[in-house]
């Protein structure tokens, strides 16, 4: 791990604004506490629905965190509680069970439990255990996909009034492997089933960058239902990074290609296509073909964060007020952080000035910096 003195030291702008971006993503994702006290709820709802008196007991169940948790890249919403996504697939073959039926006997168990009776609820696909302001719990029931084979899954899915094709473990394996860089093995070492909650300076660019986008769709969107969903966001992310190894070089990497892959399209006189990584034949943007509104906002958005995003990296002091706009109030909180980081290592005579002027760790070509000691006159 970087330590917090070693991993902002400014040689140029483009490294400093790397740090901020980092700074914001800690601030965006959930608290150590909150994500300890998540896994140790999942923990014991796993324990209820493998227990005795469960009708789940004995099929080899296998129970597993899926989205942002999975692959580090979780962003606490502007209001209320996060979001947390857990899957709990059955060594079953889907064509054995009847969709409905699972989902409402997931359901109907969880409700009937003295524990879980008043936090559950139904939703299309799943069933969510609401506890208070801390997250909402979805808890998806799900099916072996033998058919497909390798980790691919089938999902009851009510408006559907059958099965859906899902495979949360192939997209959170895509997402790893793009993600590689010199820095790889650190994703690769902390996706475990549950896995320990990455320190935000450990994380690689594209993770971080993948939150960055889905702060400012939040922002942008304001809770509008044409707002893109976050498998969309991620997906699009991953499949346009080029290995960059700055999170700010990532996201104008990504970003570019996002638009031109977009004006493309247009040209073609069709729809950007986003298919799932993980299951090609899965169009993960097809909700646009209903809703073209939808798609139009898409692409409006993402020339607008595109050119928001180009003029925030030429604006020189004006640089945090524009970060602010794109990314919101954590902006303030991860300026105040880097300000008292710089501070303490001034104080620590860790920095220097090199005969370039660019502050650097002390060394024998840099001078070094006196920490301020002046409280005012006597």
């Amino acid at each position: 791990m970087t330590s917090p003195s070693q991993a902002f030291f400014t040689e140029d702008s483009r490294s400093q604004l790397d740090d901020l971006l980092m700074l914001v993503c800690e601030e965006l994702q959930l608290a150590p506490s909150r994500y300890q006290l998540a896994v140790q709820r999942y923990e014991s709802v796993s324990r209820v629905l493998e227990g005795d008196g469960s009708p789940f007991k004995g099929m080899g169940l296998c129970i597993y965190p899926q989205g942002s948790m999975a692959l580090g890249t979780t962003v606490r919403p502007l209001e209320g509680p996060h979001d947390l996504d857990f899957v709990f697939e059955l060594e079953v073959s889907h064509y054995l069970v009847d969709p409905m039926r699972l989902l409402m006997e997931f359901y109907g168990f969880l409700k009937g439990h003295g524990v879980y009776k008043d936090l559950v609820s139904l939703k299309n696909r799943c069933v969510r255990l609401s506890y208070a302001n801390e997250f909402y719990m979805d808890l998806l029931p799900a099916c072996k996909d033998y058919a497909l084979g390798g980790t691919c899954i089938q999902v009851p899915d009510r408006k559907l009034a059958g099965w859906s094709p899902s495979n949360p473990k192939g997209f959170a394996r895509w997402f790893r492997a793009a993600s590689v860089s010199s820095r790889g093995l650190l994703l690769e070492k902390a996706a475990e089933p549950v896995p320990r909650q990455q320190e935000a300076e450990d994380k690689l660019p594209l993770q971080l960058t993948v939150q960055l986008m889905k702060r400012w769709r939040d922002l942008y969107y304001n809770g509008v239902e044409l707002a893109p969903i976050s498998i969309v966001l991620t997906s699009l992310a991953g499949r346009t990074y080029g290995g960059e190894e700055s999170t700010s070089v990532t996201l104008s990497a990504v970003l570019d290609r996002i638009v031109s892959a977009i004006h493309a399209a247009d040209l073609r006189g069709e729809r950007l296509v986003i298919a799932n990584p993980s299951n090609e034949l899965e169009d993960l943007s097809e909700r646009w073909d209903n809703n073209p509104g939808a798609y139009e906002a898409f692409k409006t958005g993402m020339r607008w964060f595109h050119q928001a995003w180009q003029r925030t990296l030429n604006a020189g002091r004006e640089t945090n007020r524009l970060l602010q706009h794109l990314f919101g109030e954590p902006v303030q909180r991860a300026v105040v952080k880097q300000a008292q980081r710089l501070q303490d290592s001034c104080r620590s005579s860790q920095l220097g000035v090199r005969p370039t002027g660019t502050i650097a760790l002390a060394a024998p070509s840099v001078v070094s910096i006196r920490p301020n000691t002046f409280h005012g006159a006597a």
